[in-house]
């Protein structure tokens, strides 16, 4: 992740088609509220499919709490609409097959050059400076390390 990246600091606010192939800007998604923010292999990794059906069946309690989720992944239009819909998500999918997001925040997923996809990382993006959880996996079958950041999205 880019040194940047820290608490108190501001995350991108990257502008990607949606699953619908509308532009979508994060800090539209995000609005007034929180935003649980995944940055994901893709539709091809069986963890990802995993950590999304939670994400979905979990999704009405986040939607009470007044908090937004995104996907960020490297699939194609019609893939990240097949990711989506097979894990029965009612958040939007971002398509980012040009790998503008893994390239910027230096994510690049190194053991798996067949996909070329990022690092996988989950962070909360809030409206100040408090801390966010972010966790990260670090290759193929790597542990999971916590991270912490604190991070707002700059409109």
């Amino acid at each position: 992740m880019r040194s940047d990246i820290v608490p108190g600091g501001v995350f991108p606010d990257y502008e990607l088609p949606d699953h619908t192939t509308t532009m979508r800007r994060l800090s539209e998604l995000q609005g007034d509220d929180p935003l649980i923010l995944t940055l994901a292999r893709g539709h091809y990794c069986p963890k990802e499919h995993q950590q999304h059906l939670q994400l979905a069946a979990f999704y009405p309690q986040i939607g009470v709490a007044y908090t937004q989720i995104a996907t960020i992944a490297t699939d194609d239009h019609h893939t990240i609409q097949e990711f989506r819909a097979s894990v029965g998500a009612q958040w939007p999918f971002l398509s980012d097959p040009g790998r503008t997001v893994q390239q910027d925040l230096e994510i690049q997923e190194y053991t798996d050059p067949e996909h070329d996809p990022m690092i996988p990382h989950t962070l909360v993006l809030n409206l100040g400076s408090s801390s966010t959880a972010s966790t990260t996996a670090t290759g193929s079958g790597a542990a999971l390390r916590p991270r912490t950041f604190a991070t707002t999205c700059a409109p």
